[in-house]
């Protein structure tokens, strides 16, 4: 059986958000699985020495502009919330903590999330505001996405995450890998779906 592709991205991450909307669709067609993780864009920007766009403001202005292009050109709904960059820390950590029971739970409730997040401009910093995103998915509790903020299993699995990204040399999201091969943005998942058309 072919590699399953690995997939880094952040939840504070615009750009993810069209990557996590599209990644196993486009993988499914082609036969292959996806391992995803949830990183902090943060310590990953803070371990690779890269300063975040937020903090060069031409490349933010760009970015903005892009991010509002790439959501048309993608099919999906786009709004910024307001503050940004959104708090998603407890989103991250309840991603891992429905990871660990259920691959394909946690994957719904990311595309949940983030639809919420980059599609409605809502913000998902609370169990509260996480569970009226996120409800609809089967197996998401208010009680659960709460539970995520003490769990001591998903803290630490956000931290291997950055460690792994780190080494793999990923300074940014999304990121995939295929078959060693990396792949950086979501602008890139046009030259994934080609690679793996390639390898068919």
């Amino acid at each position: 059986m072919a590699a399953p592709i690995r997939f880094f991205f952040d939840f504070t991450s615009t750009f993810s958000y069209i990557a996590v909307q599209k990644i196993d669709d486009l993988a499914a067609r082609y036969g292959r699985a996806v391992e995803w993780s949830a990183v902090s864009l943060g310590h990953l920007f803070q371990a690779q020495g890269v300063t975040a766009p937020l903090n060069i403001p031409a490349k933010f202005k760009y970015l903005s502009t892009d991010f509002a292009r790439s959501c048309e050109f993608a099919g999906l709904p786009h709004r910024v919330p307001d503050p940004f960059p959104p708090d998603v820390k407890l989103a991250r950590y309840a991603f891992w903590r429905f990871k660990a029971r259920d691959e394909a739970l946690s994957h719904d409730f990311a595309r949940a999330a983030t639809s919420a997040l980059y599609g409605r401009g809502q913000t998902i910093a609370t169990a509260a505001e996480i569970f009226a995103a996120c409800g609809s998915v089967p197996g998401v509790t208010e009680a659960e996405i709460a539970a995520a903020g003490t769990d001591s299993v998903a803290k630490r699995a956000v931290i291997a995450a950055v460690q792994a990204a780190t080494a793999l040399g990923i300074n940014g999201a999304p990121y995939m890998i295929l078959d060693g091969e990396p792949f950086w943005g979501a602008d890139r998942l046009d030259h994934l779906e080609r690679r793996l058309a390639q390898k068919r």
